[in-house]
C-alpha cells in the first residue's frame, strides 16, 4: 500500500476528526472511507453513463423502443406476480424491432 501526505486547512481536519469520532474511527479510516466511497461513485456513474450511451446508440440503429405507460404497467405486473408462477409477458415496442403495427388516423 502506498503513502501519501495530503496538507489540510485546520477546519477541514477538525472536522474530519470530529466525523471520525462520531463513527468510532481514526481520522485515517474516515479518509480512506471517504475517498474510497467517492471513486465508487464515480465508477458507478461512469458506467451509468456508458450504458446510456449503449441504449441511445441502440435505438438510434433501430433498437426497441418503449412506451413509458407500457414500461410502468409491466414493473406493476411483475412486482404483483412475484413469488407466484404468473407470466407476465414483456411489453411490446411501439418503434424498432417486433413494435406494435401503427394505429391509423381516424
Amino acid at each position: 500500500m502506498g503513502t501519501t501526505s495530503l496538507k489540510l486547512p485546520e477546519d477541514l481536519k477538525q472536522t474530519i476528526q470530529q466525523f471520525a469520532e462520531q463513527d468510532r474511527v481514526s481520522a485515517h479510516a474516515f479518509m480512506l472511507r471517504t475517498l474510497q466511497d467517492e471513486v465508487r461513485r464515480r465508477q458507478q456513474r461512469a458506467e451509468f453513463v456508458a450504458d446510456a450511451m449503449a441504449a441511445a446508440a441502440e435505438i438510434d440503429a433501430g433498437g426497441p423502443v418503449y412506451d413509458a405507460e407500457d414500461v410502468f404497467d409491466w414493473l406493476h405486473a411483475r412486482i404483483r406476480a412475484r413469488g407466484t408462477d404468473e407470466v407476465v409477458p414483456e411489453p411490446v415496442p411501439v418503434r424498432g424491432r417486433g413494435s406494435k403495427p401503427k394505429k391509423k388516423a381516424a
